[in-house]
């Protein structure tokens, strides 16, 4: 068991094959002052660009991204003295009630977006309609499980937010 006051870092970020490695990094480090040393050492910075692309990265363990800026890379690590993350740029997420949830791929089925929900929420109830808030001026929109939704965030197409409530049956009685 490694509960070392440090730990051994390596982070890539794979479009440009930049590379950060940190043999003596303090366990203690949150993800969050992480992820400002990885921008700084690459030269990204994050918000808006020229193109009007929203830019923001998020560091990945595995296929699991961490989100929570709080989180120390310790905790992170487990008993293990050394921990491997990808920066990437974060442009699939959706929000459900108050989790922020990023999505590997562009789009997802309503039953995907349940599954993902369900993975940081595992009080969700899968049988749940899943409701996409209007946003400008549009209702709110039931979504079916076999039904695409696109999770792209950009300047033209904001964060989605979701919500669900119990499937409700008219007319019975």
């Amino acid at each position: 068991m490694s509960h070392g006051a440090k730990i051994n870092i390596s982070v890539e970020y794979p479009p440009t094959g930049d590379k950060l490695e940190d043999h003596a990094a303090d366990r203690n480090e949150t993800v969050g002052a992480l992820k400002t040393r990885v921008l700084t050492a690459f030269s990204l910075k994050e918000g808006v660009d020229d193109k009007g692309q929203l830019l923001t990265f998020v560091l990945f363990h595995g296929r699991v991204p961490l989100v929570d800026p709080g989180v120390t890379t310790g905790s992170v690590a487990g008993d293990t003295g050394h921990i491997k993350l990808e920066l990437e740029r974060e442009r699939h997420f959706f929000y459900y009630m108050k989790h922020k949830i990023v999505s590997p791929t562009a789009s997802a089925t309503g039953a995907q977006i349940k599954a993902m929900i369900k993975a940081v929420d595992p009080s969700f109830d899968l049988t749940h309609v899943l409701i996409e808030e209007g946003q400008g001026g549009h209702e709110d929109q039931a979504i079916n499980d076999n039904q695409t939704v696109s999770l792209e965030v950009d300047a033209t197409h904001p964060a989605k937010h979701f919500f669900s409530k119990p499937p409700t049956t008219f007319g019975a009685g």
